[in-house]
């Protein structure tokens, strides 16, 4: 008899421990218990019988900006839940720029996450990287030649650098306009490929050749164009002339 009773207290040992097991190695999933929660105290419990309490006026919804820093946000203003975002929008930009997340700061700060507890109304901002490149080209006009420069998207470039030499002519600087010379660039920021101009002041200590034949047609006024043609026509008579002479 007594050894049956020993067994019995035996195995109702060894099936407490294993309930304690595996309660202690069990995962809560919390849902929310709205029976038994008021306006101080909200209540979860999960499946497996637990519950727990959490102090209302400790929970608050806060405002989430969030600022696109360039880009753009469908979504820019998020309310919180129980402090946290369920989901967070992701920011778009165009194809010369690499999205890196959402931080505390416009630079530097802390990368912010799904998992964030927020305790304030916060503004986040989008971090990117430019991987974008475009080229900046020099059309010298029959100066010396000026090597392309290829820089990333939104950089700046210092035109002082970048001087061309031309026999009888004095460099006046870089324009956006080829014909005009009215829009002086010293400096550029690259958003897209681009062509500066150079322009030239006439060196009277020298002798320059002749502008209508030597200068592209792009830097030259309508005017100027329309006298060109004449002038490669008169040239070319005289040459005529010449070979007729040569040929008697």
């Amino acid at each position: 008899m007594k050894a049956k009773v020993l067994t019995m207290c035996l195995a109702v040992t060894m099936l407490m421990q294993s309930n304690v097991m595996a309660k202690s190695g069990h995962k809560h999933t919390w849902m929310d218990d709205v029976e038994h929660s008021d306006a101080a105290t909200n209540r979860y419990y999960c499946d497996c019988g637990e519950t727990k309490d959490e102090i209302a006026a400790a929970i608050r919804d806060y405002v989430i900006t969030f600022d696109p820093c360039g880009g753009f946000v469908e979504e820019s203003q998020v309310i919180t839940k129980k402090n946290r975002l369920r989901k967070m929008p992701v920011p778009e930009h165009t194809s010369d720029y690499q999205w890196e997340g959402w931080y505390t700061e416009p630079d530097g700060g802390e990368l912010v996450t799904e998992d964030w507890v927020y305790e304030e109304d916060t503004t986040l901002y989008a971090r990117w990287t430019v991987t974008g490149t475009y080229t900046l080209t020099f059309a010298s006009d029959g100066g010396s030649y000026i090597r392309p420069v290829t820089v990333l998207y939104g950089s700046t470039i210092d035109l002082t650098k970048y001087v061309p030499e031309k026999e009888g002519y004095t460099f006046r600087g870089w324009y956006t306009d080829p014909r005009t010379k009215i829009n002086e660039v010293k400096s550029i920021e690259i958003t897209q490929n681009e062509v500066l101009y150079a322009k030239w002041e006439t060196d009277a200590a020298q002798k320059q050749p002749d502008r209508l034949l030597t200068t592209d047609t792009i830097y030259l006024t309508d005017a100027e164009y329309e006298n060109r043609p004449a002038i490669i026509q008169k040239m070319i008579v005289r040459l005529q002339e010449i070979m007729k002479q040569y040929m008697k």
